[in-house]
């Protein structure tokens, strides 16, 4: 009976001011790593391109040149599109208040009458901010937990709680 003893509860608004915060976090642990990605590949499709045009192979060299274009232009805009995808989704763009009711081996997020239980091995990663905690469920997605929104518990033993149910998946980032 105890692993149904709701241990914390926290009300987190999903404002556009809130995911801009996010963004900006995100950008900065993984915008490093898709920047040198995209360099690389680059790097790669131009030295094609070029060794085509070298041995003459012309229809070769001209699919290397769309196919360089294309990428770079999708690497550029692509970031753009699923920001503004984001920004319009009817969580954000409402001012949804998403609740979160953390248990023991599970968290449930309620956003409306939509209501989804998590475990906490599924998670990818947790990072903590001086503000925020981003419970990451994929590599781009995460669900956002103000810390002030607690109304069971507060966010210093919420931090306490999961960095021992994350150990190695979670990151205090200033």
């Amino acid at each position: 009976m105890s692993n149904n003893k709701m241990l914390f509860k926290n009300r987190t608004k999903y404002s556009k001011k809130n995911y801009n915060k996010f963004v900006q976090f995100h950008n900065g642990k993984f915008g490093l790593i898709y920047d040198v990605y995209t360099i690389i590949v680059l790097i790669l499709l131009v030295y094609c391109f070029i060794a085509t045009i070298k041995r003459k192979v012309i229809l070769l060299a001209i699919i290397f040149f769309v196919v360089i274009c294309i990428f770079t232009i999708y690497r550029i805009f692509q970031p753009l599109f699923s920001y503004k995808k984001q920004t319009k989704s009817k969580v954000i763009s409402k001012e949804d208040e998403i609740i979160l009711y953390f248990y023991e081996k599970n968290f449930k997020v309620r956003e409306n009458a939509r209501c989804a239980r998590i475990r906490y091995w599924q998670l990818h990663k947790v990072y903590e901010t001086d503000n925020f905690f981003y419970l990451y469920l994929t590599k781009k997605s995460a669900i956002l937990i103000d810390k002030l929104g607690f109304t069971l518990g507060d966010a210093e033993q919420f931090s306490d709680f999961i960095k021992k149910k994350m150990k190695l998946k979670y990151k205090y980032e200033k």
